[in-house]
């Protein structure tokens, strides 16, 4: 913690528990009672009233306050459950931060407010997810890095459904989260257009001194492929739950259920309805059904070597 939150928090926490020793701060803040007297000594000289009451410790002067935040009830309880979401789905420094924060919020909050936000968020739970971010990741850190200097990124990465590594050079332009995996958006000089890369199929990176022009970047084309799968009535409500991310509507249909996706490739599409078995019947296009049917049939010879 530097030294500016230690000050900020030293004076919440006076203000919440009225009275505290030099020794219980140095502690709690893992510094020397030494350096506890020096935050006191800036905090008095920056106008917060603190007295020091021999063999007692310190505590704000009578009347002293700092002013709460002004959250309305519902604007509390929002902060709070997004703060709880977001330690669920993370790994690294930031769930440690992020109870720092609660609890600095919880101390400046009125009473009924944080004693209403609290208990919601400790009646919400939030499942983890396969893989949660950490955003002390190195390639992350690297990657926030170039966005905020415009620095050009080489990279080594492997493209999907690839077992070959492509080298280039990008210049960021956005990162987002979803499903499970980061995704930077970028101008890729080699293909000289923009193009999303999915960070954990990065294999080496590194941030380059050039700083590049912020370019007008298009939007990235939507996927091409138009594919119709008709799944069984009986399992149709489970496959909305486990939707593939290309879905775009559905239709009734004798017997079952016509889906209805736009894609990048067939070949992303395959496991994905392998894995509902005989309740899905890949319709169009004819070069699905014959991917499904290939990857069956090396099935089939693996089974039966």
């Amino acid at each position: 913690m530097n030294r500016i939150d230690r000050l900020f928090a030293i004076t919440l926490l006076l203000q919440r528990r009225k009275r505290l020793r030099a020794a219980d701060l140095a502690r709690l803040f893992e510094v020397s009672e030494r350096t506890v007297y020096r935050d006191i000594m800036a905090l008095n000289e920056g106008g917060v009233p603190i007295v020091s009451i021999p063999g007692g410790g310190y505590e704000l002067m009578e009347g002293y306050y700092l002013p709460p935040l002004v959250f309305t009830p519902r604007e509390a309880r929002g902060l709070f459950l997004a703060a709880r979401m977001l330690q669920a789905h993370s790994t690294g420094e930031l769930p440690k931060e992020l109870e720092q924060a609660l609890a600095k919020l919880a101390v400046a909050l009125p009473e009924a407010t944080r004693a209403e936000a609290e208990q919601i968020a400790q009646a919400v739970s939030f499942m983890l997810p396969r893989q949660p971010f950490d955003l002390d990741e190195p390639r992350l850190a690297i990657l926030q890095q170039a966005l905020r200097e415009r620095r050009v990124v080489w990279l080594a990465y492997h493209g999907q459904n690839r077992n070959r590594l492509s080298r280039r050079e990008v210049e960021p332009h956005r990162l987002s989260y979803s499903e499970g995996a980061w995704y930077l958006d970028a101008y890729c000089r080699l293909r000289q257009g923009v193009r999303g890369f999915r960070l954990d199929r990065i294999e080496e990176l590194r941030l380059l001194e050039e700083v590049f022009e912020p370019r007008s970047l298009e939007p990235a084309p939507a996927p091409r492929l138009e594919v119709r799968v008709r799944f069984a009535r009986e399992v149709a409500r489970w496959v909305r739950e486990r939707q593939h991310y290309g879905f775009v509507d559905e239709a009734p249909e004798a017997g079952g259920v016509v889906m209805r996706y736009r894609v990048e490739s067939l070949g992303e599409m395959v496991p994905w309805l392998l894995g509902w078995g005989v309740a899905a019947e890949p319709l169009a296009p004819p070069g699905l059904r014959q991917q499904v049917r290939e990857v069956l049939e090396r099935i089939l010879e693996r089974l039966d070597s």
